[in-house]
């Protein structure tokens, strides 16, 4: 009797969910502006770059980070107000999202999120072979539909898990004020991405057994490039939570970063406060402008209707060397692009240059 059985191509071993995916990646465009990322336009002083790398060469290389990283967990939790039980640190906040998916997620399981938002969320979901419940949402109100999404979860047969980004990625809409106990008095579990927090005019949420809350160093605090995302929860929750991260995650040079910008945070509010004022002129300007409809919201960027079309004024922002975000793509974002607020400088550019499209001055 043969037992061999025939060897299978590589491919073959590929989950279905995984080879019916899309990946995640963005369109590669070099332009002088880049508006196209939701980046902090102001980089971080190079005194305090030097600092860090001082710290950094007074440390051991050849040695692990400290594996509870009590030290960066410690500057976030007091400046959250909280106690270093209640807080984890990750390689950027994706690395925690999907730790905190694979954590609730198992298969079937449903999760419940407003649509158009940040692609990850329903990626992650299906890797993690949770069913992605999208909600559809009225980017021109500002808002997120959780009186739908709570209607999705009354007949849900287990209570479901919400993602909830607000800001919300790429519409800029907000929760309402007591949006976020309506959702916890479902008796789901919610996920709530603050991403763009900071922008914002609502206050950072308290802890709760049913809320776990993701935040980085990405956005206000201009660290980007070192990928430093945070988590806050109970000291039950995390506890959980950490058993499906990954160790080490987190280098020596982003965990000193990360400290010398929290010792700076002056700093980083007044980065925020004068990105607010330039999202609010450039609002004013866009909505000043014949063919322009934008989309309400508290990001760090602004989402945009154009009547002539968002492929054609994106392919001529691109010639004048300014790079924006086409989401024409994103359910309910027909015609639209989103753009990062920038410099002063960056942003008087792109707003010249929108307006001779417009106008017909560019073909």
């Amino acid at each position: 009797m043969n037992t061999e059985l025939p060897a299978a191509a590589g491919i073959d071993f590929i989950r279905e969910a995984i080879r019916g995916m899309k990946a995640y990646q963005l369109e590669p465009a070099e332009a002088g502006d880049k508006l196209d990322q939701n980046e902090s336009p102001f980089d971080i002083p190079a005194e305090v770059k030097r600092e860090v790398l001082e710290r950094v060469m007074n440390r051991s290389w050849n040695r692990y980070p400290d594996f509870e990283l009590r030290e960066l967990r410690g500057a976030l939790a007091k400046a959250s107000g909280t106690a270093l039980s209640n807080v984890l640190v990750g390689n950027g906040s994706n690395e925690l999202l999907f730790t905190t998916i694979a954590t609730f997620v198992s298969e079937g399981r449903e999760v419940i999120f407003p649509s158009p938002t940040f692609p990850l969320y329903d990626k992650l979901v299906t890797i993690c072979g949770g069913t992605p419940r999208e909600v559809m949402l009225d980017p021109a109100s500002g808002l997120l539909p959780v009186n739908e999404m709570i209607a999705i979860a009354a007949r849900s047969s287990e209570p479901p898990l919400f993602i909830v980004c607000s800001p919300n990625n790429p519409t800029g809409g907000v929760l309402r004020p007591g949006d976020l106990d309506r959702l916890l008095a479902t008796g789901g579990m919610v996920v709530l991405d603050r991403a763009y927090g900071e922008f914002s005019s609502a206050p950072p949420p308290s802890l709760h057994e049913r809320l776990v809350t993701l935040s980085t160093l990405s956005k206000a605090w201009g660290l980007a490039g070192l990928r430093i995302g945070w988590l806050l929860s109970t000291e039950e929750i995390c506890w959980e939570i950490r058993k499906v991260k990954l160790p080490y995650s987190l280098n020596i040079f982003s965990e000193q970063a990360a400290l010398a910008m929290l010792e700076r945070r002056e700093l980083m509010e007044r980065n925020v406060e004068a990105i607010i004022k330039e999202r609010e002129r450039m609002r004013y300007a866009l909505e000043e402008m014949e063919g322009v409809d934008t989309f309400p919201g508290e990001a760090n960027f602004i989402a945009f209707r154009v009547a002539r079309g968002a492929r054609v004024v994106f392919e001529l922002l691109l010639v004048r060397g300014i790079l924006v975000r086409d989401v024409s793509s994103y359910p309910a974002m027909n015609n639209a692009l989103r753009v990062s607020v920038g410099t002063s400088e960056e942003n008087d550019r792109f707003l010249e240059a929108l307006q001779g499209i417009l106008s017909g001055g560019e073909q």
